[in-house]
């Protein structure tokens, strides 16, 4: 070995423990932003579970308290019911249309893909208090586009007041966040068809293959960690879901559509029971976790290496 090769073998550890500490230095600062905006406040928010505050005087000691208040409360429980209702109606939503319309652009030309995906991405984008107003014009039962469109159509039988009748409001929900999630699922379902092998669906074009079959046993196998991923990103969105409740219904009618962020914000600030709130938020985090955890057992797939 010459004499170059020895030091350029003596100085090789030299630079990995530089590359090494370099990293940490460049993740020190994400880390400590991850540490003041998340740990903390999720941390702060536990122990004030724990206590009686109403925002202004000293905190007091509550135990138990406002966890036995909790279950002992019908709003909130059935709060509990109606967040994990939307949540999942339109996760299924979001997902299923996501990936219905990742696969039929997938069969389109370059440009007519690239138009679709933007008309389709374009109400992801669109803030969730505007869609909620957007809406409330149209299913609005006398002036509403959607009843008008029923009544042009001899459909009368079909036309509801949307967001006022208690065994519709809730669906009616559901189907709004998950139309407007479902181009951003569709995004990401599409990105991940595009990056699988050509070479698959050219051999199964060989042998044969419909694009139906292709779907069952190429494409949906392979991506299924996305699905996965995109079943995840879902219900921790649909869950915090409070701006498109309130823009259009404000919880009602009556508690019907009172989902768990709108209760929370409404015993935080409308009766100052800050303790409370947290003990609601607590729950809600433990909910949606374990929701989080059944979904990916029920969505886990193979991974594959290609």
């Amino acid at each position: 070995m010459s004499v170059r090769e020895m030091n350029m073998a003596k100085q090789k550890p030299l630079l990995n423990v530089r590359t090494k500490w370099l990293g940490i230095a460049f993740l020190v600062p994400a880390l400590l932003f991850i540490i003041f905006t998340m740990l903390v406040p999720i941390g702060w928010n536990a122990v004030m579970s724990f206590t009686t505050w109403n925002g202004m005087g000293d905190m007091k000691a509550a135990g138990w308290n406002n966890y036995l208040e909790l279950f002992q409360d019908p709003v909130t429980l059935k709060g509990f019911y109606y967040s994990v209702f939307i949540a999942v109606i339109s996760t299924g939503i979001a997902v299923l249309t996501g990936l219905l319309l990742a696969l039929l652009i997938n069969k389109t030309g370059r440009r007519e893909g690239a138009f679709y995906r933007l008309v389709f991405f374009a109400p992801a984008m669109m803030p969730f208090v505007v869609i909620g107003l957007l809406f409330s014009f149209i299913l609005s039962p006398d002036t509403g586009l959607l009843n008008r469109i029923f009544q042009a159509i001899g459909l009368q039988s079909l036309e509801h007041a949307w967001l006022s009748e208690p065994g519709i409001v809730l669906w009616t929900i559901a189907v709004v966040g998950g139309w407007r999630f479902s181009g951003f699922a569709m995004m990401l379902m599409y990105t991940a068809i595009v990056t699988l092998p050509a070479s698959m669906f050219e051999a199964a074009k060989l042998e044969g293959m419909s694009y139906y079959k292709q779907i069952r046993l190429i494409i949906i196998p392979l991506i299924m960690p996305t699905i996965s991923l995109v079943t995840m990103l879902m219900l921790i969105i649909s869950f915090k879901t409070y701006d498109v409740v309130w823009a259009m219904t404000k919880g009602g009618p009556g508690d019907f559509s009172r989902t768990v962020p709108v209760r929370m914000l409404d015993v935080a600030f409308r009766y100052n029971e800050f303790g409370y709130a947290a003990a609601i938020s607590v729950m809600l985090t433990l909910l949606v976790s374990l929701i989080i955890y059944l979904s990916q057992k029920l969505t886990r797939g193979s991974v594959y290496e290609y």
